[in-house]
């Protein structure tokens, strides 16, 4: 019993990673963000800095 139990095993186990192959074979691999370089090609500073008050200005 404990041989058809582990031989039934394997034969899921040996199903489940052929329909994974399956599966990657038809859908392809998948997608690298990086080929989607107009996403990050904007690198402009979004923020403004802010200038500080100097102690050496004077005052009103």
């Amino acid at each position: 019993m404990k041989r058809l139990k582990k031989l039934w095993r394997f034969i899921f186990l040996a199903l489940f990673l052929l329909l994974a192959v399956a599966g990657i074979s038809i859908a392809g691999a998948a997608p690298i963000l990086a080929k989607n370089e107009e996403r990050y090609n904007d690198n402009e500073v979004l923020i403004e800095m802010v200038d500080e008050k100097k102690e050496d200005e004077e005052k009103p």
